[in-house]
């Protein structure tokens, strides 16, 4: 049984057919081992590889510990040998997938399988191979010998930097290698492929110590290939060595081997036949693997059908494979192309072979006596030796290609058929191939864009070609060889952007072709046109209809838009048509589980043509608004509860089909549709983390709304789009926030409710956030609701508001029951939102192991939603605790990630993003001792909020604090540039306070008087009598009230105790204590009158500025 392996995914034989698992680990090159996200990545450390290396040179046993000690510190082991042990297997599992590493009662073990660890499975498919080889099976023993051979990845033990370790693995891995070379020489020249044989057996004679296994196989595959004196001049060239080096002669079973070769007479070979090959213009690009692929298919089956739409490419692959098939004596090429009939292809088999049609010229090939003669003649000439038939372009006259080629296959065992189509021929033993676009975005730009490149330099040599226009050219031209070489005839006349300008009307554009291209492939409208004259009326009706689905459909999307009730046959059979023409593609959703079937643009756009000359533009639109409608109400309810996941998923499957009849329904004035709408995908959008979805649609949706009497379900779908409009808009565009708060006010007036008790809550939520007492009455009653989900939404909303008061105990209590309530309900976003929340709690309390195991249990639901913001929030959570931990390896990987984050991807969340991952490599580089290094990137991560409009965010405010501290805690703090810093967040956070007095983050403000705290205690010990008497009073109430508002702790740099301890050094523990006892009786509203009048106060300000 053959194995194919791909790095991370390897599928391998087993007792159940066509198993597939992941490898785990790997250590045949670089060592790698399985992260948390499940994909293999670089061990980090030189110990960690090492501890991965030692374990796998002893698979599924276990390794006590001072075996591992032996072998990890073998000259100087470390004074705690257990503890330093258990902490590098802590520090590994942390990094790597479960289940990677297991501890016993005597030691530890790798507890992956045979198949989840490289070297064993290179040892597997070895013994594999070998078996094969020895039951004659040839093809099989080379397939599997070349899979495990494909492990290798560079040179085993390299990156250890451990001699005798990387040296254990180094001879392991290179036996085995020479072991797998040996037994694919074997199979190579027992399949008949001498020269491949030679080749590979001559590398390995030639190098290293002499193995005459290697030299008999190179000899036999010298000798087969016609080539027996070089035979014989290897015989003597190892006899040589041997003697030279060891003193000794070849064996007796070599010598026999050479004394055969000198009596043998070479027989003759077989005459190689080619009829039909062309030569290639120019490189086939981007296609390798198909023709490696092809080949391996023709091999194994005797009906290959290469299957795809027009312009793929089909013709020019049949041709490389046929170019490429070396050791199969025939290899015949007929195309259909030019035939008009069925009967034509009898002849065209005919005239190909040079066999002549009939033996008299009154005889018509229609005729009985004339067709049954060639067909006899066309068997027994295919028939005379193995063959490979390519039969090209079979869609036009598919019954009689399917009857031919079936017919061939039948009556002959020497034939194998590679044929070309549109459409499968439906015929036993048929193997379909479908072809794929070829990629834009692969390596450095993928095989689209290289052939665009290469046949843009051809037609104009001196074309600048930006990269990245070509990948969205190659991209929006669904990958098509045709059309993409077509638009690079382009350049001749026009620049890349000019093309791109004008793909719009690509069928127009895209009309230049060599004039020796076949007809139907002059112009892309002809490549289509072609497929679109092989169609019925109904399946004509079907594609046209369906080309309003931008991104794919299902069948009840299909028939709910398409269907015709006078149609004379069912969407589903119209629509099994149009993908056997491969104009519509058809994949399962591995999410919902439902098939899901799309076309390529380029016939979507021919579709659309074809829908506008019909006439049928508003049926279709207003079929696809009813269809957007019912899914939109008939899964809003569903939104919320324990069929959310299943939901998501089906919402994502159809997202931007919904999103474009969503904007063409704004754009028409329908209310109708857009309130359902609205209020489906506003809801996903804000579960998922994408609020710059709603900010973007609400003013227009609210003005869609305003004179809007809504109905039935469409009020309760009213109500939740006005909720998220209101919740939404209200620290943003508070106008907005307040329309949609009076229409959802009316709409309770005249007594609509939500469709679910969960949305209804939300509703009334917002409807009470300008009456204090009222929305804390409100939260009352959700939290003491006797559903689950409405409770846990109630705890949660609390734990927010608790955590902005700055009462982080109670926010961790309601945070620990709404997780509790989710889960008895089902809800997946409240579980990861909750643990969300109590992870971020512990890490700015200063809890970096709960952080954590916090994340990790949120990250599981946020998961489940693709809720990518929130999925952020958590990386970077996690990066500061395994920066508190001093786990820096780790903490880089993810502040590395987030320092190169896309602002065009991710608007202004970049900027965060960007300088909280700088922040935590300043953090990173303070931790290991290099101070100066972490101002700089301090330095770096204020920067990035230059010229942005979150000069005031609290990103900014917590990372100017920290990056204040981090200053003053350096051996010669740079006393100007602190109080440039000092004066930027003190500006940063009054002016804040100024615009919105009536929210106030406590923590972020709390943060701020930490990093103003530690400049006042610079100023202060550098001042003398009063003035420092003065500034040390206020940096320590400034320290003080800062713990009152719970200040973030997170930040090492931020640490309140490390600061207190460097206060009482400078200016005596007592002013700390007093400050403490002056604070602790001031409410929070009080403690935030009190800090800022601290910033406010004449002695900060006059220094600020002076």
């Amino acid at each position: 049984m053959a194995s194919l392996v791909m790095l991370g995914q390897v599928s391998v034989p087993s007792e159940t057919p066509d198993a597939s698992v992941a490898v785990r680990v790997a250590v045949l090159g670089p060592v790698l081992v399985e992260g948390r996200d499940r994909a293999l990545s670089p061990a980090t450390g030189a110990l960690s590889r090492a501890l991965l290396v030692a374990l796998a040179l002893a698979p599924r046993a276990t390794l006590s510990v001072p075996a591992l000690v032996d072998a990890l510190w073998p000259n100087e082991p470390p004074r705690q040998e257990k503890a330093a042990l258990q902490t590098l297997v802590s520090r590994l599992r942390t990094a790597s997938g479960d289940g990677v590493l297991e501890s016993t009662p005597g030691g530890y073990r790798l507890a992956v399988d045979a198949a989840q660890l490289d070297l064993s499975l290179a040892r597997e498919l070895h013994a594999e191979a070998r078996a094969a080889l020895e039951q004659g099976d040839a093809s099989a023993a080379e397939r599997l010998a070349s899979t495990a051979l494909a492990l290798w990845r560079g040179e085993p033990g390299a990156d250890l930097g451990h001699e005798e370790l990387a040296s254990e693995l180094a001879d392991a891995a290179h036996a085995l290698r020479c072991e797998l070379t040996l037994v694919r020489a074997e199979a190579l020249l027992a399949a008949g492929d001498a020269r491949a044989a030679a080749e590979l057996a001559g590398e390995s004679a030639s190098s290293g110590l002499v193995d005459e296994r290697f030299v008999s196989v190179l000899m036999r595959a010298l000798a087969s290939d016609g080539r027996r004196n070089d035979a014989l001049r290897a015989f003597a060239a190892v006899r040589d060595r041997l003697a030279d080096e060891l003193g000794s002669d070849p064996s007796s079973e070599l010598a026999a081997l050479n004394a055969q070769l000198l009596r043998e007479e070479g027989a003759p070979r077989p005459a190689r036949v080619r009829i039909g090959l062309r030569s290639s213009p120019n490189e086939l690009i981007g296609r390798d693997g198909d023709v490696a692929a092809l080949l391996e298919a023709t091999g194994a089956s005797r009906i290959t059908t290469i299957l795809g739409a027009g312009g793929l490419g089909k013709t020019r692959l049949a041709q490389a494979v046929a170019a490429a098939s070396e050791r199969t004596p025939a290899v015949i090429v007929v195309e259909l192309a030019s035939l008009r009939t069925d009967d034509d292809i009898t002849l065209a088999l005919a005239t190909t072979l040079g066999i002549r049609e009939a033996r008299s010229t009154r005889l018509q090939l229609d005729e009985p006596l004339v067709r049954t003669d060639l067909r006899t003649k066309i068997l027994v000439a295919l028939g005379e030796r193995e063959t490979l038939l390519v039969v090209d372009n079979c869609e036009h006259l598919i019954d009689g290609a399917a009857r031919w080629i079936a017919d061939i296959v039948d009556s002959t065992s020497s034939v194998r058929v590679l044929a070309t189509s549109r459409a499968p021929l439906e015929i036993p033993g048929e193997r379909l191939y479908p072809l794929a676009p070829l990629s834009s975005v692969d390596g450095d730009g993928g095989p689209a864009v290289t052939l665009f490149v290469e046949r843009a330099r051809a037609a104009r040599p001196g074309t600048v070609l930006p990269l990245d226009i070509v990948a969205r050219l190659c991209e929006r031209l669904d990958g098509l060889p045709l059309a993409i070489e077509l638009a690079a005839a382009r350049t001749r006349t026009m620049s890349v952007e000019e093309i791109e300008r004008r793909l719009g009307n690509r069928f127009a554009l895209l009309t230049q072709s060599p004039r020796t291209a076949p007809e139907r492939h002059r112009t892309l409208l002809a490549v289509i046109d072609w497929s679109w004259n092989l169609l019925g009326e109904g399946e004509r009706m079907l594609l046209r209809r369906l080309s309003r689905f931008p991104d794919g459909f299902n069948t009840d999307a299909a028939e709910a838009v398409a269907g015709a009730p006078d149609a004379p046959r069912g969407v589903t059979d119209e629509l099994d048509a149009l993908v056997s023409q491969s104009l519509v593609d058809v994949v399962e959703n591995e999410e919902t589980g439902l098939l899901r079937f799309r076309m390529l643009e380029t016939v979507r756009e021919f579709g659309e043509l074809q829908l506008v000359a019909a006439g049928e533009e508003e049926l279709v639109r207003e079929a696809a608004f009813r269809w957007a409608a019912g899914f939109a109400l008939d899964y809003l309810a569903d939104e919320l509860g324990p069929d959310q996941v299943e939901v998501f998923h089906r919402i994502d499957a159809e997202h931007d089909n919904l999103v474009t009849v969503f904007r063409e329904a704004l754009t028409a004035g329908r209310p109708d549709i857009v309130t359902p709408l609205f209020a489906l995908l506003g809801f996903y959008w804000s579960m998922r983390g994408m609020h710059s979805e709603v900010v973007t649609f609400a003013p227009e949706v609210q003005e869609s709304l305003r004179s809007y009497e809504p109905t039935g379900d469409a009020a309760s779908a009213a109500i939740t789009a006005h909720t998220i409009i209101a919740g939404t808009m209200l620290y943003g565009d508070l106008r907005t926030a307040v329309r949609a708060i009076l229409q959802l006010r009316r709409l309770y007036a005249l007594g609509v409710r939500a469709r679910t008790p969960m949305f209804d809550a939300m509703a009334q939520l917002v409807m009470s956030v300008s009456r204090r007492e009222e929305g804390m009455q409100l939260l009352e009653r959700l939290r003491g609701s006797d559903q689950h989900s409405v409770s846990a939404f109630g705890h949660l909303i609390s734990t927010q508001l608790a955590e902005n008061e700055g009462d982080i105990e109670a926010s961790l209590r309601y945070a620990e029951r709404s997780f509790a309530l989710a889960e008895t309900a089902g809800d997946v976003w409240s579980r990861g939102t909750s643990g969300q929340i109590l992870a971020q709690l512990h890490s700015q309390s200063g809890h970096p192991a709960e952080t954590i195991e916090w994340s990790r249990v949120a990250r599981r639901h946020l998961g489940a939603l693709k809720a990518e913001g929130d999925i952020r929030q958590l990386d970077w959570l996690v990066g500061m605790a395994h920066v508190s931990l001093g786990d820096y390896e780790t903490a880089r990987t993810v502040f590395d990630v987030f320092v190169s984050v896309d602002e065009s991807e991710l608007g202004v969340d970049a900027i965060d993003l960007r300088g909280i991952g700088w922040a935590g490599l300043a953090e990173i580089a303070i931790g290991v001792g290099d101070r100066a290094e972490g101002l700089r990137l301090y330095d770096v991560a204020l920067g990035v909020y230059d010229r942005s409009p979150l000069r005031s965010a609290p990103w900014y405010v917590i990372i100017g604090g920290a990056a204040i501290c981090a200053h003053v805690f350096s051996p010669e703090p740079d006393h100007a540039r602190v109080r440039r810093l000092a004066r930027r967040i003190r500006t940063a956070v009054v002016v804040t306070h100024r615009m919105r007095p009536n929210f106030i983050d406590r923590p972020v403000l709390g943060s701020a008087l930490i990093g103003i705290a530690a400049w006042l205690v610079l100023e202060a010990d550098a001042a003398s009598g009063a003035p420092r008497g003065e500034l040390g009073r206020l940096a320590a109430e400034a320290l003080a009230l800062s713990a009152r508002l719970a200040a973030r702790q997170d930040v090492p740099s931020l640490r309140r105790d490390r600061l207190a301890a460097e206060f009482a050094e400078l200016l005596g523990a007592e002013a700390l204590e007093n400050a403490n006892a002056r604070t602790a009786p001031l409410t929070r509203e009080e403690s935030v009158e009190r800090a800022f009048t601290v910033l406010r106060h004449p002695a900060i300000v006059g220094l600020l500025w002076r």
